[in-house]
């Protein structure tokens, strides 16, 4: 019994000890940084539903001062609703602007804009395309200088989400 707990607090060790490692990075959000990451989101409405989306995004220029930087990039998502007999399936393609500010250390705020092609099939209805465009805030934690969690507030198919990102 004693050795299987040994077992567990090396396991757990093993995992953490990356996430303990020292932040050395100065911003959390630079020029010249790739950030990649996946997220969950809940769409509020009579069903709540959830969509999955990933991101690119590479941080272009600093505006204004030191901790204000301007980055750009892509995401695409999914988002399936049951309405009755009919399943609306909905595909998004779009760009994201966002302006980042670091508040206090490893944190990473930022604001965006999200120009997107919305693609939608249905069971029983004719599918449909648009062109849509939605607003976000959000904030990336960092737990090591590559590892990080987000939060994000949106206008468009996930009003908020949650998710992990890395940074390379």
């Amino acid at each position: 019994m004693k050795f299987n707990k040994l077992i567990l607090i090396l396991l757990v060790a093993v995992f953490f000890l990356p996430l303990k490692a020292q932040y050395t990075d100065l911003y959390a959000f630079e020029q010249g940084n790739h950030l990649a990451g996946v997220s969950l989101g809940v769409k509020l409405a009579n069903d709540n539903k959830t969509a999955v989306s990933a991101f690119y995004e590479y941080g272009l220029t600093r505006l204004f001062v030191e901790e204000c930087t301007l980055g750009g990039g892509f995401f695409g998502g999914f988002y399936q609703d049951k309405l009755g007999k009919e399943v609306e399936k909905i595909y998004i393609l779009g760009i994201r602007l966002n302006v980042h500010y670091q508040f206090v250390d490893r944190l990473d705020t930022y604001a965006g804009i999200d120009p997107n092609f919305n693609i939608r099939t249905y069971k029983i209805e004719k599918d449909s395309a648009k062109f849509d465009c939605y607003i976000h805030v959000g904030g990336r934690f960092y737990l090591t200088n590559w590892l990080g969690v987000f939060a994000e507030a949106s206008t468009g198919y996930n009003n908020f989400s949650f998710g992990i990102n890395v940074k390379f």
